[in-house]
């Protein structure tokens, strides 16, 4: 017997026959802007060093290496406290907005939708190999114990790029659709690129290549067809909020072993 939940979804969707070649079209147009992450903070940013050199053997090039390595310590708490109050604030939005679009849209509590459906990915998003977390289920000590500052930062903003691609996808269809939520999603860029920007300025500081997702990674027939577009839309929102989860409970806890 099928779920009653899934029933009202599927009486939910609607059957648009051929008007998928006419979005392809209207899609590939749209992909030619440039991607908001490739550049999320809207400007090119570059950083000064703070000198180098040192004098082998004196108590003078042994301070200066000391003075440089608490700046950098204070740098790099400096850009957890960043991240994390941009993905909290982003978080806490996010949150309140998934209950109205899942009432909204399926007419269901958020967590019996959730429950149905919790085990349904998108494997594009590639979200167990960057950001591997459930939603609402903490992470173990003894995984974030094994985490370092240098190897989550780039992991972590290639897995907000990849749940970028998805969000810029679903504000567009809202948008163009004028959907209920059309708004709310675009608000959610915002605030994602916030995030991106703050981990975009981390990563140049630390003079190292951002990694840039392409919006390739989204299969075109994710983006036309119109079957379960609003489930496709919930399991992306879905992963950005649990994303979010992730990204403070790592921070946090990164800044606790400092």
């Amino acid at each position: 017997m099928s779920s009653p939940i899934k029933s009202q979804y599927s009486q939910h969707q609607q059957d648009h026959g051929d008007d998928d070649g006419e979005q392809q079209q209207q899609e590939m147009l749209m992909l030619t802007d440039p991607p908001f992450w490739h550049n999320p903070c809207g400007m090119q940013i570059t950083y000064e060093g703070s000198g180098s050199g040192t004098i082998a053997g004196s108590g003078v090039g042994h301070d200066m290496m000391m003075m440089e390595s608490d700046s950098a310590m204070r740098r790099e708490e400096d850009i957890i406290d960043g991240i994390v109050l941009s993905a909290k604030q982003a978080l806490s939005q996010a949150e309140q907005f998934a209950g109205s679009f899942v009432v909204g849209t399926f007419h269901v509590d958020v967590k019996k939708f959730h429950d149905v459906w919790k085990d349904t990915t998108l494997e594009w998003l590639q979200q167990a190999e960057y950001m591997p977390k459930k939603l609402n289920v903490p992470l173990t000590k003894s995984y974030l114990d094994k985490l370092t500052f240098k190897d989550v930062l780039p992991a972590v903003y290639v897995g907000m790029q990849n749940l970028a691609v998805g969000l810029e996808q679903v504000a567009w269809d809202q948008d163009r659709e004028r959907l209920s939520f059309a708004k709310d999603f675009k608000n959610i860029t915002f605030q994602l690129r916030a995030i991106l920007c703050e981990m975009s300025m981390a990563i140049s500081e630390m003079n190292e290549t951002e990694p840039r997702v392409s919006r390739n990674i989204m299969p075109m027939r994710l983006r036309v067809s119109r079957d379960n577009r609003s489930l496709r839309d919930w399991l992306i929102l879905r992963e950005y909020i649990t994303s979010l989860q992730y990204v403070i409970e790592v921070f946090v806890h990164l800044k606790s072993r400092r």
